[in-house]
């Protein structure tokens, strides 16, 4: 349950705080009330995972990890992990009568792959991507991203990754993250919500999920690019990938999801 990984970063933080406070108590390098501990810790880890985190967006920006993958068809056959979650999740898409209409990857590292499952519903508006993200130990994290489009370039997307971004959309996307929703039956409800909240007229999807998906890869990256968030490739080889104030709003984020299960946006 994503939930309970919020819930253990506060307790965690909390933790730290008192251990802090109890050490001062016991060694009696500070009489100051408890409280005043318990801040001066708390204040601590943040200073703690700050740099912690500043570190890891930096070596992010200046690794060659693709921060917009590229996706190609998986014909290996190993686009769903076989385990009892993973059959009763494909059971239940082809319960609500959605098809799987392509197998997709990207490599992330050598021989590391984002794997991905795409289905789409009968009347061809709605599609769904299962991204089963790679873990240590051979493990992956199952993702999903619900997309309806419309005219005008207009998409509605809704999804629960838990990833930091931290960049921008485009101003035609409705787009809604909520990483603390595990279940599909549930994300697939709100986005259902959201459509009859919204102004988009639903159309059927006119290109294939491959051609989709890179389409969306290569807007988000152009956009970044205009907006600031990424850094000119002229200039990326001396100043890493991610601007300056690109950092920033991806170290806000990672704070964000990790301890308020929400974007920045």
């Amino acid at each position: 349950m994503p939930i309970l990984s919020v819930a253990a970063r506060w307790i965690r933080w909390f933790l730290f705080a008192a251990v802090f406070s109890f050490v001062l108590y016991l060694t009696e390098w500070s009489l100051r009330p408890v409280w005043v501990h318990m801040i001066v810790g708390a204040g601590i880890w943040f200073l703690l995972e700050t740099a912690y985190n500043w570190i890891a967006i930096k070596a992010l920006s200046n690794s060659e990890l693709p921060l917009f993958p590229s996706f190609r068809e998986n014909r290996d056959g190993d686009e769903w992990p076989a385990d009892k979650k993973a059959i009763e999740l494909k059971d239940w898409l082809r319960q609500q009568s959605y098809k799987q209409i392509c197998a997709l990857k990207a490599e992330l590292f050598e021989d590391t792959y984002l794997r991905s499952s795409v289905y789409e519903s009968q009347d061809g508006l709605t599609r769904i991507q299962v991204l089963f993200l790679p873990k240590r130990k051979g493990d992956s994290a199952a993702c999903f991203s619900i997309n309806s489009i419309g005219e005008n370039e207009e998409r509605l997307i809704t999804d629960n990754h838990f990833l930091p971004f931290g960049g921008y959309y485009p101003e035609a996307w409705s787009q809604c993250r909520r990483p603390l929703i595990g279940s599909l039956p549930r994300l697939l409800s709100l986005h259902h919500r959201r459509l009859l909240k919204s102004q988009l007229v639903p159309i059927p999807f006119e290109d294939g999920a491959l051609a989709d998906l890179n389409d969306q890869q290569r807007v988000l990256e152009r956009l970044n690019l205009d907006t600031g968030f990424l850094v000119a490739p002229a200039e990326q080889e001396f100043e890493g990938r991610i601007s300056y104030e690109g950092r920033y709003r991806l170290w806000k984020e990672m704070w964000m999801l990790a301890y308020l299960g929400k974007p920045v946006s």
